[in-house]
Parts: C-alpha cells; sequence; structure tokens
C-alpha cells in the first residue's frame, strides 16, 4: 500500500465517528511525521482509495468492514494495547480503550510504533527548539508498505512514571522545554507524571495540563504538599479556612503540649497531622473529594509525609501506636471514603525513611505504597547488575512486598538520574531494566517510577529511555534498545554503543546510587572514551547526529570535570557542586547549555555548578552546535 509517491499525497486519513482528543492527537502526530518525512501532507478525508484508519471498530466503520470489535478485543485486551494491521488499499492504527482511565493511549503509541517500526524514525530524544538535536527522522519522497498484522496486546508492566522534581530544587513549572518534555514522555511509554500540588496547579494556568491530556498522560498529585493542598494551616484557593485555627486538634501534639505548625521551609515535621483524630481524617477525604471533582485527571492523589524524622503526634491515641501505623490508617480511612465516591481514584502512601515495613495485616487496594529504594539503615539501593540482583531478593524488594500481602497495590519509586546528591553525573545502569521488568511482572508490582526533570533528560537519557520501552514491551533487550536509541546519531551509532556499554558494564553493582557517578568516572577507561567521541563525531553525515554526539560527550565531560575537580566547599546544599573549575569550562557549559540553573530553555542537560572562577573558557568544536 502507498501512502505517498514521489511528494504526492495518495492516501486520505479516517477518523471514528466521534474522536476523542487523544484520536485527534494521534491523528496530529501522523501527518506532521509524514511530511517531515516525505514533504506532503497527509488530510482527514476518505476521498483517496488508500486509507489509514484510525480507531477500533466499534469507533470507526471502516475499522469494523477490516474486523469485528469482539476479534479486536481478544486481540488487544489492553491496557495500552494496539494494533498496526495494513491489509490492500487499508491501514488501521487502533488501541485499546476500554479499561479505566486508559484514555486510548494505545491509540497514540500505536502511531509512534508504525513511525518507528515500519518508517525508521528513532523519537528517543529531544532538545532546544531551533537546533537540529534530538530524534531522528528519515527523508525519502515515497512511502510504501506491505501487509502488516502487529500486534501488542497491552503493556507489560501499567504504572510507568515521571517523577517531576523540578519545582522542589530548581527549574520551574513554566520551562520552555516542558512541552517537548511531554512529547517524549508520551512517545517513550511513560503513562503519567507525579509531581507536587502546586506544579500541577500551574500546569493548570499554562497550559500543561491540557498538552497532557491529548496525549493521555495521568496525573498523581500531592507528593511533600498534600497537607498544604487539603488541610492548609492558613486556607488556600480550594479550602480558605483557616485550619490551624479552626482545628488546632487536627495538628499533632507536641511533647511540650502545643500545636505544630509548619513554617515554610520546614521539612522535618515530617507528619504534621494527628492521625487518629476522626474529624481530622474525615475533613480531609472530604476535601480531597471536593478537589478531584475539579481535577479528573488526577487518579492517584500522593498523601505523602515530609522528608525527614520528626516525632509523631503524641496525643493519647496516637502514642500507643508507631509512626508507620499511624501513618496507614491515617491513609486507609481517608481511601475508604474517598473510594467511595471515587472508585478509580487511589491514595497513595510512600514507604521510606523509618517507614519502611508494613505493620497493618490488610489494606484496601485503593492504597498504593510507593517503595522508595532509599531507607534509613540500608541507604540507597546499588545499581546496575544485569540480572536484576539490586533490587530482587534484598531489603528494597522485602519492603514492598510486605505492603503488597497486605492487600496494597506497589510500586518502586527509584532514581535512574541518581538522586540530588548524585549531582547529575553519567550514572549507566539500563543492562539492569530487562531483568528488573521482567520481576516486575513475576512479582505483580503493579511499576515504577523515576525522579526525571524537563532539564536533565541528557544526563541518563538511555536509563530513562531502556527504562520506558522496556516496562511497556519486556521483551525487549538491551541489545534492541542500543538499536533503536543510537539511530539519533546516525554513521556514529557503534561509537555511541560502544561508550554505553563501556560504561554499562563498569557500574556493576559496587555502590550506592548517589556514588556511581564518580565511581564510574574513576574506573571508566576515559581516554578511550574521548577516542571515541572524537571518532564519533568525525563519523557522524549529519547535523542531527554530530550534535546529538556533542550533548552526550557534554554530559560525560561535566561528570569527569565534576568529579575530578578540587572540591571548594563540601557544605553546599546537594544539587550543585562547588568545585574549582580552574578553566571556566564547567561554568561555560552550565550558561550556554544547561537547562538547570541558569532557568535558560537549554538542552534537556543539567549541570550542576556555580559560577566560581573568573576563567574564560575558549570552547572547541564541541561546543559549536549547528
Amino acid at each position: 500500500m502507498k501512502i505517498i509517491e514521489n511528494g504526492r499525497v495518495i492516501c486520505g486519513i479516517i477518523m471514528p465517528e466521534n474522536p476523542t482528543p487523544r484520536e485527534k492527537f494521534a491523528a496530529s502526530e501522523l501527518i506532521s511525521y509524514i511530511e517531515k518525512i516525505s514533504g506532503a501532507k497527509l488530510e482527514i478525508t476518505d476521498r483517496y482509495e488508500n486509507k489509514i484508519i484510525i480507531g477500533e471498530p466499534d469507533k470507526n466503520p471502516y475499522a469494523r468492514a477490516l474486523l469485528a470489535q469482539e476479534e479486536f478485543e481478544a486481540l488487544i485486551p489492553g491496557p495500552e494495547g494496539f494494533m498496526i494491521y495494513a491489509k490492500g488499499n487499508s491501514l488501521l492504527l487502533a488501541g485499546s480503550s476500554k479499561n479505566a482511565n486508559e484514555m486510548e493511549r494505545g491509540t497514540v503509541y500505536c502511531v509512534y510504533a508504525f513511525l518507528e517500526r515500519f518508517l525508521g524514525c528513532s523519537l528517543s530524544a529531544f532538545s532546544k527548539a531551533g537546533v537540529e538535536a534530538g530524534e531522528y527522522v528519515p527523508v525519502q519522497k515515497t512511502l510504501e508498505i506491505a501487509d502488516i498484522r502487529y500486534v501488542k496486546a497491552c503493556s507489560d508492566v501499567s504504572y510507568r512514571t515521571a517523577i517531576v522534581q523540578y519545582g522542589a530544587w530548581a527549574g520551574n513549572p513554566n520551562h520552555e522545554l516542558n512541552i517537548p518534555f511531554l512529547d517524549w514522555l508520551c512517545k517513550n511509554r511513560y503513562n503519567r507524571i507525579l509531581t507536587w500540588a502546586s506544579i500541577y496547579e500551574e500546569y493548570k494556568k499554562n497550559g500543561m495540563l491540557e498538552a497532557a491530556i491529548k496525549r493521555g498522560l495521568m496525573f498523581s498529585v500531592g507528593h511533600h504538599e498534600a497537607n498544604k493542598l487539603f488541610l492548609p494551616q492558613e486556607g488556600n484557593e480550594y479550602f480558605p479556612e483557616k485550619y490551624y485555627e479552626t482545628h488546632p486538634e487536627f495538628f499533632k501534639l507536641l511533647s511540650d503540649g502545643t500545636r505544630y505548625f509548619m513554617k515554610p521551609g520546614d521539612f522535618e515535621g515530617q507528619f504534621i497531622l494527628c492521625m487518629r483524630n476522626r474529624e481530622c481524617i474525615e475533613t480531609f477525604a472530604r476535601n480531597v473529594i471536593t478537589w478531584l471533582d475539579q481535577n479528573p485527571q488526577v487518579d492517584i492523589v500522593t498523601l505523602w509525609p515530609n522528608d525527614g524524622k520528626g516525632d509523631a503526634c503524641q496525643c493519647e491515641e496516637c502514642r500507643q501506636y508507631t509512626k508507620t501505623a499511624n501513618y496507614t490508617y491515617f491513609v486507609e480511612e481517608v481511601s475508604k471514603i474517598v473510594s467511595a465516591k471515587k472508585p478509580d481514584v487511589k491514595m497513595d502512601l510512600i514507604s521510606y525513611n523509618d517507614v519502611i515495613l508494613c505493620e497493618s495485616e490488610s489494606i484496601p487496594s485503593t492504597v498504593v505504597v510507593d517503595g522508595s529504594t532509599w531507607h534509613t539503615e540500608a541507604g540507597l539501593r546499588t545499581v546496575g547488575k544485569p540480572d536484576g540482583s539490586c533490587l530482587k531478593d534484598n531489603v528494597y524488594e522485602e519492603s514492598l512486598l510486605s505492603w503488597k500481602k497486605a492487600g496494597a497495590q506497589v510500586v518502586y519509586y527509584d532514581y535512574f538520574m541518581g538522586n540530588y546528591g548524585a549531582l547529575q553525573r553519567w550514572m549507566p545502569m539500563a543492562d539492569e531494566m530487562q531483568a528488573m521488568c521482567k520481576r516486575l511482572v513475576e512479582k505483580e508490582i503493579l511499576g515504577l517510577g523515576t525522579q526525571i526533570d524537563v532539564f536533565n533528560v541528557w544526563n541518563n537519557i538511555f536509563n530513562f529511555y531502556t527504562y520506558g520501552r522496556t516496562a511497556y514491551d519486556a521483551e525487549l533487550s538491551l541489545e534492541d534498545n542500543l538499536n533503536e536509541f543510537c539511530k539519533i546519531f546516525g554513521e556514529a551509532a557503534p561509537m555511541l554503543k560502544e561508550i554505553i556499554q563501556m560504561g554499562e558494564s563498569i557500574i556493576d553493582g559496587q555502590v550506592q546510587i548517589q556514588d556511581a557517578g564518580e565511581h564510574l568516572i574513576r574506573n571508566i577507561d576515559k581516554e578511550k572514551v574521548y577516542s571515541l567521541y572524537e571518532e564519533a563525531l568525525k563519523s557522524a553525515e549529519t547535523k542531527l547526529a554530530r550534535n546529538n554526539v556533542r550533548l552526550m560527550r557534554m554530559v560525560f565531560r561535566y561528570s569527569d570535570l565534576e568529579v575530578t575537580s578540587e572540591k571548594l566547599d563540601v557544605t553546599v546544599p546537594h544539587v550543585i557542586t562547588k568545585a574549582a573549575d580552574e578553566t571556566g569550562e564547567l561554568w561555560y557549559m552550565n550558561d550556554n547549555f544547561g537547562s538547570y540553573l541558569t532557568d535558560k530553555e537549554g538542552y534537556g542537560v543539567a549541570f550542576g555548578v556555580q559560577k566560581l572562577s573568573d576563567a574564560v573558557y575558549e570552547p572547541d568544536y564541541w561546543y559549536d552546535f549547528e
């Protein structure tokens, strides 16, 4: 079947009778990419004999002519499954849609899979607008496909989230790379964003929420700001009541007899409420329901405490129990009330710090537990074992499965970018993803979320890419992901594959996440890596490939300089480093290309450094972007 012939359109798109925002978006993406490939712009019309059909049979009569809805549903039960079916002069691109909060993501994924699998695109990266960097799109004037019957019945791991942290430490929710970041998440099979309440509220104002909805992304909202949102001490735009004045008994009783008041920037309070106060629980739950009525894109509310290890409430009832028991009780009770009105919405509890092992015998399935791979006694997990053993048969899995045994749905909270103490250094850990994703399926763990921000994608982009793709399709191998990802480097792909594999071989479970990037730099053959980058730049035949090589090399260069430079002040906050930077190269990278501290658009790469040197760096060809 021909779609484009010598730059001329000979095929039309047929939409469902009542297309949803996702189906409209899928069609618009197909039109956009076909035009990038061929220069020809498809139309939504039935006037051509050759037809691309969007949507499943019960939504589109042209799809029903190819197969019955019953056959489609048997093949594609979902969630997030899809079919690419080309026969004669028809091409069907359709995803499942019958599961709760599924939102036709399968149809969007179907279009992207068609572009990659059958038209040769690689949608694995993004960067600054106006610079040739990021994803690879081939150019050809004629597009013709053979008969196809490709089926992905459902996603293998159903919960694949980006934990968007940038409101906490750096950047802002109005970052210029926000929309490219959303695109990247969707293209690479992330299906939700978990973020702070204040960030989500800003998304509603700046267009991010609307953009996410049409891509099918769901939201988990609250984070460390849940109490501030739903029981505000001094009122907010949703709930003007000043609860600290009207109900001081809602807040935890301190040992001196006063009630706790959380001041701005105070993260030592940890659990700030009296978690056994029945009126507090019911008021909190009613407020959650009121807020959800206005925010239908949220299907998980994260009821997380602050960081730290503050004392629990000292009231007569609370002090009979542990902090973990009180926290679990509070989340369970809120969940019971909310689920009666919102059966598809879940409450999320985080297990970390000194709240680790489950102490409850029975937890409702409307509770999701985020098990952080950062525990008080064990610290952060080690990374990089290809057999997945950094996350199996250890304290992290034991903890998570203890909550699952009690009845909760469980997910991991992980750190594919490192934690902030890792300072955005390159930390290869993709080779463990295949085993890890299979383990999630085997143990019926709902999924995993990783900290990831609009400004640091390139720092550990292959980690992020590999998880999204492999969690969706656990049959993918590391080699599969490397081959697809490295298309963005053109003729330089073999050199980049070798560099990535070198890094993966160095990080092999020896150290914890916060130290992995430093361990890599101190143990990798840097001379060979730099030599491979030189060869890669010479081999790359397009601006796109050369610029992508430059970005990958810049991450390595930053990691090298940051680790090996003299540290001037070890007390600096953990999101930045005070390195000597004798030549000024570190700050040059940050000031001209970073998206992290400067609040500029940047290139989607982060450099956690401060300007401490007056040295003026004279850039070479590695910084000469085209």
